[in-house]
């Protein structure tokens, strides 16, 4: 008898252990963020691509196309430099088509796929032209071609100018003169009916915790100057380049909140670029790999001044991005665009091939241009981002999750028409088990993984388990440093 109760005594202690040694996440159902926009990416129409003497051929834009059709975006930010397109630096004049494949290319695919596009301008065409009427109609009727004789009503929403805040761009942190422009923009816009009721600006564009030092203003106060022009805003639309540390310990997320709690009731703010800045002094390990290879690549000669992150080409670039996304969407915003889709279709207003910007996914032109096959091939991050759009696509509402004791362990969840997707990251290296309380039963889920054990050429969009059902109780282990994706979308 005695022994009987000491077997009784280990299994319930065993029970007890099994459940105290798991992870506990609850997720409510209520909403604290409706019909979200959706993350996606970047996507600049290869501007430079006529100055190298290289069109994308049709077998290059098959393979984009194969790409992006995996990837499920819902939002584009697609921004040109106008010199490459509509305006011809010789002469000054307006010529419409002028290199005009590429985008009609971008935005027909945006057109099909109903991807919501943040359209604009990185640039005036030329410093004297930042305030001129006749660049602000030439930009208004080249976007009016695009919108009206194209049909690209995918083209939602304007930005006239790129980062106005920063002391790198012409209006160098003038907020008077950068509301001036947007002013003048809509008052041509207005004047072709097309866009007057089609058109609202994706605005202020600033950097999320830079501050321009010639002027007293924050990210917080461009918002707020900015919604005194609330009925021409669409989308608040801000960029962030945080450090890892940053966003890992919780920064980062109260940054943004604060800065999304100026926006005005009933509208929406989205990341419309976003990646991480390699270089701050608490990030040493990020930075080893960032500088290692930076100093390796034949593709940027000026080391001291290169605009990249590095730490595309490795695994966990991924975890820190779908981490980026949970922490927009858990705190007020519509969604992500990441900086950027491809290395080669943002190189600069010189076009110069030497000093390549490596952010993307990939580098289309690698053989064509710098005889690299290889920087052609998918790099890991786009599986783990790819998930991050496909699951949370335009449309869906963030549902509200419960305190985490595990710091390790970071949760999203939405439901779009009625279908729960669940999204976790663990970020230590030990394997972890969980159970989470949910919101509502799932029927015939599927089960997506990104973990490093996986194996470059074994990366896969293809569900790990199908026709999971769970009512009141999902039980399930997280590999040790991976992204877990439950969804019955």
């Amino acid at each position: 008898m005695m022994k009987n109760l000491l077997l009784s005594l280990l299994l319930i202690t065993g029970l007890a252990s099994c459940t105290t040694n798991a992870t506990i996440i609850t997720i409510s159902p209520k909403v604290s963020n409706p019909d979200i926009i959706g993350n996606g990416a970047e996507w600049d129409p290869y501007c430079e691509a006529v100055q190298w003497g290289s069109p994308l051929t049709d077998q290059m834009w098959a393979t984009i196309f194969e790409r992006t059709d995996k990837m499920g975006m819902s939002i584009v930010r697609c921004m040109i430099n106008s010199p490459f397109r509509y305006y011809d630096k010789k002469t000054g004049s307006f010529k419409k088509e002028q290199n005009s494949e590429s985008l009609l290319k971008v935005l027909e695919y945006c057109q099909k796929n109903n991807i919501a596009v943040m359209y604009g301008e990185f640039n005036p065409p030329a410093p004297e032209l930042k305030k001129d009427p006749k660049w602000i109609k030439m930009s208004i009727e080249y976007l009016n071609y695009l919108v009206a004789d194209c049909g690209f009503t995918c083209i939602r929403f304007f930005i006239p100018t790129n980062e106005p805040d920063g002391n790198w761009s012409m209006y160098d942190g003038d907020y008077q003169m950068y509301r001036d422009i947007v002013e003048m923009f809509n008052k041509e816009i207005k004047s072709y009916p097309a866009l007057a009721s089609h058109i609202r600006f994706a605005a202020p564009d600033v950097v999320l915790g830079y501050k321009n030092p010639k002027y007293d203003m924050d990210n917080s106060a461009w918002i707020s100057r900015t919604s005194e022009i609330d009925s021409l805003v669409g989308v608040y639309e801000i960029h962030a380049y945080p450090g890892y540390k940053q966003v890992r310990s919780g920064e980062f997320a109260r940054m943004f909140r604060e800065v999304a709690q100026s926006v005005p009731k009933g509208k929406k703010i989205i990341l419309g670029e976003a990646g991480y800045k390699p270089g701050r002094e608490e990030d040493s390990l990020e930075n080893k790999s960032h500088f290692e290879r930076l100093q390796a690549t034949p593709l940027i000669e000026n080391k001291e001044g290169a605009d990249c992150n590095m730490r595309v080409y490795d695994f966990e670039y991924g975890l820190d991005m779908a981490l980026l996304a949970m922490e927009v969407m858990n705190n007020g915003g519509a969604g992500v665009a990441v900086w950027m889709l491809d290395d080669s279709h943002s190189v600069g207003d010189t076009g110069e091939a030497k000093n390549l910007k490596i952010w993307g996914m990939w580098n289309i032109f690698g053989e064509k241009v710098w005889k690299m096959k290889d920087e052609e091939k998918i790099r890991p991050w786009y599986y783990a981002w790819s998930l991050m759009c496909k699951y949370f696509p335009a449309g869906s509402d963030i549902l509200t999750p419960g305190e985490i004791l595990d710091k390790d362990i970071k949760v999203v969840a939405a439901v779009k028409d009625d279908k729960l997707t669940i999204a976790l990251l663990n970020l230590s290296t030990e394997k972890k088990v969980l159970h989470i309380n949910l919101p509502k039963t799932i029927q015939n889920a599927s089960m997506y993984t990104y973990k490093k054990d996986t194996g470059v050429n074994d990366y896969s969009l293809d569900p790990a388990r199908s026709g999971l059902t769970a009512e009141k109780v999902l039980k399930t282990d997280i590999a040790a440093c991976s992204l877990l994706v439950v969804t019955e979308l």
